[in-house]
């Protein structure tokens, strides 16, 4: 998934539904980007945070919308190695990227 699509995606919802991301089959926080070229693939990596609240969906938005990073694909960083995303889940809790 690019990040054009991410923000597509997000643009259905409340602009105050908390994003988490998916790491080790649990909901965690999104704490910074990353910025990489990978095999000329231009990456955005998520790096999850243990900790504090989670990103309010225009937040989010506010944060991945630069025109230079539209094209990029999102990644979420594992513990051994990145894994890119493909889409989003609905939960009572909130939005968890997948």
């Amino acid at each position: 998934m690019r990040v054009l699509d991410l923000l597509q995606l997000l643009h259905d919802y409340d602009k105050n539904t908390p994003v988490r991301v998916r790491v080790g089959g649990q909901p965690v926080n999104i704490g910074q980007f990353e910025r990489r070229i990978w095999r000329e693939q231009p990456q955005l990596i998520f790096q999850p945070r243990a900790s504090g609240k989670a990103l309010k969906c225009w937040e989010l938005m506010v944060l991945i919308d630069k025109h230079d990073w539209r094209q990029h694909f999102v990644y979420v960083q594992e513990a051994a190695d990145v894994r890119p995303l493909f889409g989003l889940q609905a939960q009572p809790s909130g939005l968890v990227l997948n």
